[in-house]
């Protein structure tokens, strides 16, 4: 299913810092807009790392990687060589200098590049070998240690790990992981179907199958996983679960839909108290076809999180029980370090939020 996103995208992450400002710290979304940074007009922007109100990683079609190291007033753009045919999906960037980036396909297509010198050099440190693999997302807990998620095959999801930065890769025992039903797997439609967190926590969610999605979790660097359900829809090859953020190590959600289905509006919220052993049905977005990217905002007086989508941007102020349209602009992905200092990336732009404080 995620080969049918990577037709889409050829057709047309997420960390999350504390602010270290504490006059800003209560502050949360108020009547919020997105103001556009950098275009340019052949690219689709897809994969995003925040990582800090200054530092920002974007990811792309062709083989783009951008940044800017002053908040968007300037976005340094290139291409990582030998890889412009190539869209990357996810990112993860861990300062100014060093990221990681992936990109998705059939076979030999799905790579990891790492830099340590912003972008100036890339190594490429994996390169898939396995003709029926195809790597949707990856995050990492720390420079060191990180996993990625490919679609299932014969019923096994293939999950990768590194503990030494990506130097070397190595198959995490398929026994460990939960089978996966027949067609089931990741959709790589923003580079957040997998959300680590300090301490070992990490999640990967699923969809295209006709029981129901899931959400995989470990908690101790995937050594052991274990599997909940969630209500989000899931009976077709195109839906399922296509995004996860956390704003703590309990408080979760996960939103996505049917992505063929770009006028229908379907149940694509759900929301995790306790670390993702559960999942319930919260707010229905008023996004239609599917949610693409989600971010909890850091520090917000309330729980606040932010969806994107082909079809426009909600917000909900709420913990995703009731949601407010932003605008109808077509965002794939979307990473916020707090109120002030959120970004979203689609077709042809980076686009930064702004809050307007003095509207009555």
């Amino acid at each position: 299913m995620t080969r049918l996103l990577l037709l889409l995208g050829c057709a047309l992450t997420l960390i999350s810092c504390s602010r270290p400002n504490a006059e800003f710290v209560s502050l949360g979304l108020e009547n919020p807009s997105w103001e556009i940074q950098y275009s340019d007009s052949t690219a689709l922007f897809i994969g995003i790392s925040v990582v800090n109100e200054s530092t920002v990683w974007v990811s792309g079609s062709g083989g783009r990687v951008v940044r800017t190291t002053d908040g968007g007033s300037n976005w340094i753009a290139g291409v990582v060589p030998g890889a412009d045919s190539l869209q990357f999906r996810d990112i993860h960037a861990f300062d100014s200098n060093t990221a990681f980036v992936l990109s998705i396909g059939s076979g030999t297509d799905s790579r990891i590049y790492r830099t340590d010198d912003g972008g100036e050099t890339w190594t490429m440190v994996f390169q898939n070998q396995d003709p029926n693999g195809f790597f949707d997302c990856f995050s990492f807990w720390d420079l060191e240690t990180g996993f990625a998620v490919s679609d299932s095959h014969e019923n096994e999801f293939h999950l990768i790990q590194t503990v030494d930065g990506g130097s070397t890769w190595t198959r995490i025992d398929p026994a460990l992981v939960p089978d996966a039903r027949d067609g089931e797997g990741a959709f790589a439609a923003s580079g957040t179907c997998v959300v680590t967190r300090p301490g070992g926590l990490g999640w990967f969610s699923t969809g295209a199958s006709s029981v129901d999605t899931r959400v995989i979790r470990t908690t101790d660097y995937g050594q052991t996983w274990s599997e909940s359900p969630t209500p989000i829809r899931s009976d077709s090859p195109t839906s399922g679960i296509f995004t996860l953020s956390f704003l703590d190590d309990s408080h979760g959600i996960a939103m996505g839909g049917e992505y063929s289905a770009s006028d229908t509006l379907v149940l694509n919220v759900a929301i995790t108290e306790n670390g993702g052993e559960t999942w319930t049905a919260a707010g229905q977005s008023n996004l239609t076809g599917s949610v693409y990217g989600a971010s909890f905002v850091p520090n917000a007086p309330t729980p606040t999180v932010v969806g994107v989508a082909p079809t426009g941007t909600d917000y909900s102020t709420d913990n995703g029980m009731t949601w407010t349209r932003i605008d109808s602009s077509s965002y794939w992905s979307v990473a916020f370090v707090h109120a002030d200092a959120g970004w979203a990336v689609g077709p042809k732009n980076i686009a930064k939020i702004q809050n307007d404080r003095t509207a009555q």
